[in-house]
């Protein structure tokens, strides 16, 4: 029997083959919205389930059609056989959920209010008065339902002690090909001493400060509507967002 991390492997491995189907963003007068967590822990969980009852359903399907004639051994043709119907199902059945069951959450302009919103209070941002933008990023240093050596790329927007975090994650290519890629720091480990340069200690506490909101609070955008939301705030804000 597999155990929960051998699904869960399994599971990752599936989701890397994917193909994103990020609803679009939305476009009113006024108002521009991206989705927020496009893979959101609801999600993820139905999709590990339903692997998990294709995989079953499907074994004693097989085993019936094709009864062991060992007396009982474990069927490993069964199993593998099990398996892939399980991964078919859930690519299927993962597809049309992204489409029609987004996580609630947006990151929306309506004028000059930037804003997260959730299930909670929303965090918004006066974009005509003064913010602090800090854009950061690091390497995935274990395979997750990411690849192994992908980038976390994040942006947050600072007001008032206020922190609006958003990010996305990005292969070194495509990190290398976005526009405004030398604005990312790459945030150091936490062990990691400053050496003695005062500026980057500060830079890099900052840094640190607002990737820890980001893992709290942050809202994952698919690569696509980063970038847009990127050019967005350059467009409506460029008295303090980051330009060429």
């Amino acid at each position: 029997m597999l155990s929960y991390r051998g699904l869960t492997v399994i599971y990752r491995l599936h989701v890397m083959t994917v193909t994103d189907h990020t609803p679009p963003a939305a476009v009113s007068t006024g108002v521009r919205r991206w989705p927020v967590d496009p893979e959101h822990g609801l999600l993820r969980l139905a999709v590990i389930l339903t692997f998990v009852g294709g995989s079953i359903l499907s074994y004693i399907v097989f085993t019936l059609l094709f009864p062991q004639g060992d007396g009982g051994a474990v069927n490993l043709l069964g199993v593998a056989v099990a398996i892939g119907i399980a991964m078919l199902l859930t690519r299927a059945v993962e597809g049309g959920l992204k489409r029609r069951w987004p996580s609630g959450r947006v990151f929306e302009i309506d004028g000059s209010t930037i804003r997260l919103t959730g299930k909670g209070t929303p965090t918004e941002i006066d974009g005509a008065q003064h913010v602090n933008v800090l854009t950061w990023r690091f390497t995935i240093s274990r395979r997750t339902r990411v690849p192994k050596g992908w980038f976390v790329v994040a942006l947050a927007l600072v007001q008032n002690d206020l922190y609006l975090p958003v990010y996305t994650f990005m292969s070194p290519d495509e990190f290398n090909s976005l526009r405004l890629n030398s604005h990312f720091s790459t945030l150091a480990p936490a062990k990691q001493k400053d050496k003695g340069d005062l500026r980057l200690a500060g830079q890099q506490r900052r840094l640190r400060t607002a990737e820890y909101a980001r893992w709290n609070d942050g809202g994952e955008l698919s690569k696509d509507h980063f970038i847009e939301a990127l050019d967005a705030l350059g467009r409506e804000f460029p008295a303090w967002m980051i330009s060429e």
